[in-house]
């Protein structure tokens, strides 16, 4: 590991929970702050938000003092986010989440959206953004996207790759990734950011996580541990 990209563990986690951080945190942390510009006050939609990178991005919205939104597949998913602060929850399999955030936004849509999902969600939220917003999509949009909504609206649309730095050699990114990831130990260490490991299995067993992942559903993130 480059020195440059390195960052202490924080105090008050263990190293199984400190694994799950840096990307999800980095993913999340650029996604908002540096991607979307998230300013105090503004209000945002989190897709996925009991995700690996959605609960992280919840919670970095709420230190952002941003109003919180977020998209979720069940019920217990709805309290899951609840419980870590999100001031709007939408169980997109039982609402419209387009005309949910309009009328949580007073019908103008939020300042940022952060597309975890793609595909059709991805196109749906140009429609939940207000007039010059943002929406930051880690996906890569596919050739059947409408564009016309977002060019209507002039929305600054951003895409989210992490591992930019490393596939790119990109020293000065490299070096904010260990700025991101020292900023989150203390946001961690202040009890303000927590990571929620939903299930461990031992590096010999991998091929059962991806087939775990691949299943979906997972409530935060799964960590690999090595003996």
């Amino acid at each position: 590991v480059d020195e440059i990209v390195a960052a202490r563990k924080p105090d008050s986690i263990d190293f199984t929970a400190a694994a799950a951080v840096p990307l999800a945190a980095i993913t999340a942390w650029e996604s908002l702050y540096d991607r979307g510009r998230l300013k105090v006050g503004q209000r945002t939609l989190i897709h996925a938000g009991a995700g690996g990178v959605g609960h992280i991005a919840v919670q970095l919205a709420l230190a952002r003092e941003a109003w919180v939104c977020t998209t979720v597949g069940s019920r217990e998913k709805a309290d899951f986010v609840a419980r870590l602060g999100a001031h709007e929850t939408i169980l997109y399999k039982e609402k419209d989440f387009v005309e949910a955030v309009l009328a949580w936004s007073g019908g103008e849509g939020v300042d940022l959206v952060l597309d975890t999902v793609g595909a059709e969600t991805f196109a749906r939220s140009f429609a939940a953004v207000r007039f010059y917003g943002d929406l930051v999509t880690l996906l890569q949009p596919g050739p059947e996207v409408d564009w016309k909504e977002a060019r209507l609206r002039n929305l600054r649309v951003s895409y989210e790759l992490m591992l930019a730095p490393m596939l790119h050699d990109l020293p000065q990114a490299r070096r904010h990734h260990g700025e991101i990831l020292e900023q989150c130990a203390r946001l961690i260490d202040e009890g303000r950011l927590s990571v929620h490991v939903a299930e461990t299995f031992p590096l010999a067993q991998a091929a059962k996580a991806h087939r775990r992942l691949e299943k979906g559903s997972l409530t935060g993130k799964l960590v690999l541990t090595i003996p």
